[in-house]
């Protein structure tokens, strides 16, 4: 079954209330500031020297949250000034040793290299790589910005300064600080697994938790080590362990994944997570919707009406039910609305 478009909208759908107002404090300076200066940003403490932030973090058993910035970068700013001075955001931070690195100095690019930071890096020039190079006929040509290619960048180091997790891009604070959470959760999982490396409820629990932070490749080899280490469900964590290889599985299998969606659900029919697994059989039928079958306008629409009536169980529900009260409430209604502008016959055209 080849890759519809279909589903990179519906899988994107995972973080609810993405449209908040951010806290700032008036006349507060933040880090970094639009001169470029490093100030406290809500009484946080940020150094600029990888070496200096990796040597507190051993001495202190703190991870290490690194922000790459460009000082001229509207969306930097605006994460600086506002996602980092969200409160939920900066309790959390709290535990953390903070490091801000400017995308373009030099400076920073062995840290880049040795945390495989995507940037630009070009040889033989001096300075900041502002200065143009000659041509044959003597006149300078311009040439790119060295430094970091994609900012801000997030990423998250343990106290060994391994690699937990990374994010590209601006994000609200009210976005930001459920993924920070998760964050520390992979963190707290992998210091388990560290002191108990067979442990099969750190596995589950890392495989869940990078299945909920999109990073697949890492989910998937917990996920199954998780299975290889308790074939017989001792744990009891199968049921959470089949249900996230399924979500991980059905961008390049929805068909595949629905069909195993469906049998989880029966199988586990009071299951917390059955609400869950039922938003996402929405998401494979959605995924398999052919705008170009049956040769008409819309195409074959009965997956997109399938899908519909799935979630409409999330629409018809009422406050204080399981429906109402998951965390899938506002995922299945973003999805529904989506499905039915689709659904709606066309309008006429006027002549």
């Amino acid at each position: 079954m080849k890759y519809r478009p279909w589903v990179a909208l519906v899988m994107g759908i995972l973080v609810v209330g993405l449209g908040v107002s951010l806290a700032r404090a008036a006349d507060q300076p933040t880090l970094p500031g639009a001169g470029g200066g490093l100030v406290g940003a809500a009484d946080l403490k940020w150094g600029t020297n990888p070496d200096q932030a990796l040597a507190q973090a051993r001495e202190e058993g703190k991870p290490i949250y690194v922000y790459i910035w460009a000082k001229y970068d509207s969306e930097c700013i605006a994460m600086a000034d506002e996602t980092l001075t969200y409160d939920q955001v900066t309790n959390q931070l709290a535990g953390f040793v903070l490091l801000a690195l400017d995308a373009h100095n030099r400076a920073s690019f062995p840290f880049f290299d040795h945390y495989k930071i995507p940037y630009i890096k070009l040889e033989g020039l001096g300075g900041d790589g502002e200065a143009g190079t000659p041509t044959t006929e003597g006149n300078p040509v311009a040439v790119p910005t060295t430094g970091a290619s994609r900012w801000p960048t997030s990423l998250f180091l343990d106290a060994s300064g391994q690699e937990a997790y990374r994010l590209f891009g601006y994000m609200p604070g009210k976005a930001f600080a459920p993924i920070l959470a998760q964050v520390r959760e992979v963190l707290k999982a992998r210091e388990l697994l560290q002191r108990e490396p067979d442990s099969v409820l750190a596995e589950a629990q890392l495989g869940h938790l990078y299945t909920s932070l999109s990073v697949f490749p890492e989910a998937r080899t917990h996920l199954e080590r998780a299975l290889q280490l308790d074939p017989q469900n001792h744990a009891g964590v199968r049921p959470d362990v089949t249900l996230d290889l399924t979500i991980i599985s059905l961008p390049s299998k929805p068909q595949v994944a629905r069909q195993e969606l469906r049998t989880w659900q029966k199988d586990n029919a009071r299951h917390p997570r059955v609400l869950e697994a039922c938003y996402y059989e929405a998401v494979a039928d959605t995924a398999l919707y052919d705008p170009g079958a049956a040769g008409a306008p819309g195409g074959d629409t009965t997956e997109l009406q399938a899908a519909a009536e799935l979630l409409t169980r999330f629409k018809d529900a009422k406050p204080g039910t399981p429906e109402y009260n998951s965390q899938w409430y506002v995922p299945a209604l973003t999805l529904l609305a989506k499905i039915n502008l689709y659904l709606q016959p066309p309008t006429p055209a006027r002549h």
